[in-house]
């Protein structure tokens, strides 16, 4: 059987299960290594240690790789462990305005198998969550898998969340999801336990533990940096001073909601003139579309089946799914050289430049990682978004700063909902998760 978080007692601050939280973060931070060192390491005696790492080795959290040389003075050798990154798996959710994707992932962060489904007409959160849930449980099906087996699960949201209630306060693409019990909902019908947060925030994660967050400019462990998505709906994570920082709220990094236009646009959050109006790929699906008569239709150079011989009279008529797939061949088009392409995909990453400069100035992060939609837009987004920074941001700011891609590509937001359990294994939080008093 996987490893499981239920293993062992689940007891607050119980000693046993400070001592196993305590070894298990060791054999991660300088494994390989072996029980003596362990116990020199922790300070925990040498008997305790021993049951710890046998214990953690039954459950599949640590592995045996070795055995050390024996000693000059006639010593026996000792066995020689590591955390067992392979053995673990974890449920991975996120959600998006118009698609969900499950997968399941290990202690690396290596996606083990994916399903991905586009949500239905109906967005509302009973069906949404109902298809959250069959996802789950088929993929389970198709590794010969339990719930059990999994650390738990965790589910990246579009939308405003608390992390440590486990609620979806309001996600302004999705209809009448507003103050909805996410984790405990989802707990309860899988019977394993669940950690909700921010999309933006689970993608920090993915970037600090298996991405180009973990490691500085200068090769430095660790990284101040921003991550910001980019798609239908912008926000973003703050990875500051060596934690994710989500706000006392749980609310952190929605700027795709600061006002850069006092009188601009309606934003679907009530708002006028919101980042996301103008930076957004919305705005670019709605200017490429745009006719004389202020409708929107499809233009000749650019061929969606979905819009062909449509008009509409709003682009926020237009289905997310409809927006996404006209945003990536509007990107396609300016790779391939088309010039209203080309033009198109300036202006876009021209505002969203706007907006990054601004977060520089505040911030002073060592690095913004760009995460997507947008990042089909290649060099062209990317080179536009930098000059727009350097003629806008602060000097000593933006040369501290640099603006990249992320490298996880289309795993990006399952590496980083997985990642909320991880982060419970190594941090105890599962004895605090809003499904926790479910599940002891």
């Amino acid at each position: 059987m996987m490893a499981s978080l239920r293993d062992g007692p689940a007891v607050p601050g119980s000693l046993r299960q400070m001592n196993r939280l305590t070894i298990l973060r060791l054999l991660r931070e300088i494994g390989p290594t072996t029980k003596p060192a362990l116990a020199r390491q922790s300070g925990i005696s040498r008997p305790t240690t021993s049951k710890v790492v046998d214990d953690l080795e039954a459950s599949r959290l640590a592995e045996r790789i070795g055995m050390t040389q024996p000693a000059s003075n006639g010593g026996k050798p000792g066995a020689i462990y590591r955390f067992n990154a392979g053995g673990v798996r974890s449920g991975a959710v996120f959600l998006r305005v118009d698609a969900v994707q499950v997968a399941i992932i290990d202690g690396n962060g290596h996606v083990h198998a994916r399903l991905d489904h586009p949500l239905g007409s109906d967005r509302h959160p009973e069906p949404v969550i109902d298809l959250i849930v069959t996802t789950l449980k088929d993929l389970l099906a198709q590794l010969g898998l339990m719930a059990d087996d999994l650390l738990g699960v965790g589910i990246g949201v579009p939308g405003l969340t608390s992390f440590h209630k486990g609620i979806v306060h309001f996600a302004p693409h999705l209809p009448d999801w507003r103050d909805v019990p996410l984790s405990e909902l989802v707990a309860a019908a899988l019977g394993t336990q669940v950690w909700v947060d921010n999309d933006c925030h689970v993608q920090a994660l993915a970037e600090r533990h298996f991405g180009i967050g973990q490691t500085g400019r200068s090769g430095a462990n660790g990284c101040e940096f921003v991550s910001v998505q980019s798609g239908i709906g912008l926000s973003a994570a703050f990875y500051l001073d060596g934690a994710l920082y989500r706000g006392p709220g749980d609310t952190a990094g929605e700027i795709g909601h600061m006002t850069v236009q006092e009188q601009g646009l309606l934003c679907d959050c009530g708002n006028r003139g919101c980042w996301e109006t103008v930076a957004s790929i919305t705005w670019l699906v709605g200017e490429a579309c745009r006719t004389s008569d202020g409708t929107f239709q499809m233009p000749q150079w650019l061929n969606v089946s979905a819009m062909v011989d449509h008009s509409f009279h709003n682009i926020r008529d237009v289905a997310p799914a409809i927006i996404t797939s006209c945003a990536h061949a509007i990107f396609c088009a300016a790779r391939a050289g088309n010039p209203e392409a080309d033009a198109l995909v300036r202006r876009h990453a021209s505002h969203f430049g706007v907006g990054l400069a601004n977060l520089i100035n505040m911030l002073n992060p060592q690095r913004i990682i760009i995460w997507g939609d947008s990042v089909a837009g290649g060099e062209v987004f990317l080179e536009t978004v930098r000059k727009v920074v350097g003629e806008r941001a602060l000097m000593r700011a933006r040369e501290n700063c640099e603006i990249v891609f992320t490298q996880l590509d289309h795993d990006v937001g399952l590496i980083g909902a997985g990642s909320l359990a991880l982060d419970a294994l190594f941090d105890g939080l599962s004895l605090e998760s809003p499904a926790s008093r479910q599940m002891v």
